[in-house]
C-alpha cells in the first residue's frame, strides 16, 4: 500500500498539520514526521484529532523526540524515531525484529483476518471515542480570545537632527511656495537748505487835505517815524474834500497796498506807525492795520547725499513689507498645510531716479518687490523628524509620531529650500507582530502567556475570552485575536 509523509516542522501546530492532511492524496497511508518541539507534538489531544481526521486510513509518527513518541503511543498512534525505523516497523529505536515478525508484519491487509461480530460494549466505545473527537474539536474550534497588549516604551532622545525641505521632493520634505507683490514707501530727509526773504505787507490810508484830487503813483515811499519805509503797490487817486456850507466837510479818502522797502520781520509794524507820505501837505497817511508776513525763509532741498541715505533704508522697508504679509499667509486657514514662518522678498523696481528728487524740497522712495514663503505638509516636519528617530531606535522597535517632541534650533530658509535643526526626543517601544504574538500564546494558560509576553517586552493590558470555563488560550492561534494598547 502506497504511503504519504508529511514534513512539518519545529512551528508546526494542529492546524497546520490538518491543512496539510486536507491537502494530502485520499489512498494510502500517512506519516507525519514531526520536528522536535512543534506545538502540535504538545498534546495527545492533537494527535487524536488528527488522527481522527485521517479517517480508515494509518497515521504514523515520525519524530526524534522521544516525549511526542510516548504520547503518541498513550492516544495509539504508532510513533517511530526515523524513516528507517517506520519502514522496518521498529516501534522503538532499540527493538529488532526477526525477519519472519517484520514479514509477517508487512504482509499483513485489511481482510486478511476475519473480522469479530461487533459488541455492546465495543458499539458503546466506538461512540464514546467519536463523542471524545467531537469534544476536542469543538475544544480547538469553539474557544476564542482578545488579548489586548501594551509595548513597554522607553525613552529615546534627545537627538540633534537635520531635516531638509525643497520643492523638488527629493529631500525629507516636500514643500510649495506662494508668492505675493510687495511694496513699501521710504520717506526722505533733505539736509540742504536755500533761504527765501519775504517782505512785510499791509495797507495806509491816505485823506486829502485840499478840495482838489491828488493821484499818488506806484511806488511812493511812505514810512515810520523811526525810518521804516514801505512802498505803494498801485497807482491811487486820493479824491478831493468838499466843504458843504455853512460848515459840513466831506474828507476824500483812499487806502492803498504797501509792501516794506526791506524784506525780513523789521516790516512787520503796529497800526499807526505809517504816518509820513511822501507829500504831507496835500494828504495824511496812516495804516490802521498791522503789516504783516515779513521774514526769511530757511527752505530744505534734497541733496544727492540724502536720496543715497534713502535708499540704503530700502531692503528693511520692503523686508518689512514682506513680514507683513507673512503674518497674513499665517492667519489665512491652510487646511493640511502650515506655513514655514520666514519670509523671502526679491527687490524688482525702486522710484524715483536720484535726477528726479534732488533739489526738489522733499522726496519719498517706493520700493517693489515679491515676497515669497514655503509651505509644508501638516504632519511635516515632525513625521521626517520621527523617521530619524526611528532609524537611531533599537531594532524592533517602533516610534509613534504622536509621541516626537522637538525644538527647533535654527530655521533656515533660501531660495534652495528650507533647513530645520531641532533637538528631538520621543518614545520608543517594541513593535508588535500580531500573528507571531498569537503563536507564542496559543495553548497556554494566562500566567504562562504573561510571562512569555514579558520576555517579549509586551505588557497584557487586558484579556476577553470565551468559553470561561475553557482552562487554556485557545490552541488554534487563528482564534486568537491581538490588539494593541495605543
Amino acid at each position: 500500500m502506497s504511503r504519504t509523509i508529511v514534513d512539518l516542522d519545529a512551528r508546526a501546530t494542529v492546524l497546520d498539520a490538518s491543512e496539510r492532511l486536507a491537502a494530502a492524496p485520499p489512498d494510502g497511508d500517512i506519516a507525519l514526521m514531526v520536528a522536535p518541539g512543534a506545538p502540535v507534538l504538545r498534546s495527545g489531544v492533537f494527535l487524536e484529532v488528527l488522527r481522527a481526521e485521517v479517517g480508515p486510513r494509518r497515521l504514523s509518527l515520525v519524530t526524534t523526540d522521544a516525549r511526542a513518541r510516548s504520547v503518541a503511543s498513550a492516544v495509539h498512534v504508532p510513533a517511530y524515531a526515523s524513516l528507517s525505523a517506520l519502514e522496518r516497523h521498529e516501534l522503538d529505536p532499540t527493538e529488532r525484529l526477526e525477519k519472519a515478525r517484520r514479514a509477517a508484519i508487512a504482509s499483513a491487509r485489511p481482510g486478511t483476518v476475519a473480522a469479530p461480530p461487533p459488541s455492546l460494549g465495543r458499539i458503546a466505545g466506538i461512540g464514546g471515542s467519536l463523542l471524545a473527537a467531537a469534544l476536542i474539536l469543538a475544544g480547538l474550534l469553539l474557544p476564542e480570545a482578545t488579548v489586548r497588549v501594551a509595548p513597554a516604551a522607553q525613552p529615546i532622545g534627545p537627538l540633534d537632527l537635520v531635516v531638509r525641505g525643497t520643492t523638488g521632493g527629493t529631500a525629507d520634505v516636500t514643500l510649495k511656495t506662494v508668492t505675493q507683490p510687495v511694496t513699501a514707501k521710504v520717506p526722505g530727509t533733505a539736509t540742504g537748505a536755500r533761504t527765501e526773504e519775504v517782505r512785510a505787507k499791509g495797507g495806509v490810508q491816505l485823506e486829502n487835505k485840499t478840495t482838489d484830487d491828488v493821484r499818488v503813483a506806484k511806488g511812493s515811499i511812505f514810512r515810520t517815524a523811526d525810518g521804516m519805509q514801505f512802498l505803494s503797490a498801485a497807482d491811487v487817486t486820493v479824491p478831493r474834500s468838499v466843504i458843504v456850507p455853512p460848515f459840513t466837510i466831506f474828507v476824500g479818502r483812499v487806502t492803498v497796498g504797501v509792501d516794506a522797502a526791506v524784506a525780513g520781520p523789521t516790516g512787520n509794524v503796529a497800526p499807526g506807525r505809517i504816518t509820513i507820505g511822501p507829500d504831507p501837505n496835500r494828504y495824511s497817511a496812516t495804516n490802521p492795520e498791522p503789516t504783516s508776513g515779513g521774514e526769511i525763509k530757511r527752505i530744505p532741498i534734497v541733496r544727492l547725499e540724502d536720496y543715497e541715505a534713502a535708499l540704503k533704508k530700502a531692503p528693511d522697508a520692503l523686508k518689512a513689507a514682506g513680514d507683513q504679509q507673512l503674518e497674513r499667509w499665517l492667519r489665512e486657514p491652510r487646511p493640511g498645510e502650515q506655513v514655514v514662518p520666514q519670509v523671502l522678498v526679491r527687490q524688482t523696481s525702486i522710484a524715483p531716479t536720484p535726477t528726479d528728487v534732488v533739489g526738489k524740497e522733499a522726496f519719498e522712495i517706493t520700493v517693489q518687490g515679491i515676497a515669497t514663503a514655503y509651505v509644508a505638509p501638516d504632519a511635516q516636519p515632525r513625521r521626517a523628524i520621527a523617521s530619524r528617530l526611528r532609524d537611531a531606535a533599537e531594532t524592533g522597535n517602533d516610534v509613534d509620531d504622536r509621541g516626537v517632541v522637538f525644538d527647533v534650533t535654527k530655521l533656515t530658509v533660501t531660495e534652495e529650500g528650507v533647513t530645520w535643526n531641532v533637538t528631538a526626543r520621543g518614545r520608543q517601544a517594541k513593535r508588535v507582530d500580531r500573528a507571531a504574538t498569537a503563536r507564542l500564546l496559543a495553548g497556554r494558560q494566562v500566567r504562562e502567556a504573561e510571562r512569555v509576553l514579558e520576555a517579549e517586552r509586551l505588557l497584557m493590558v487586558r484579556l476577553d475570552w470565551r468559553p470561561e470555563w475553557w482552562p487554556f488560550l485557545p490552541l488554534v492561534d487563528a482564534r486568537i485575536t491581538i490588539q494593541e494598547e495605543q
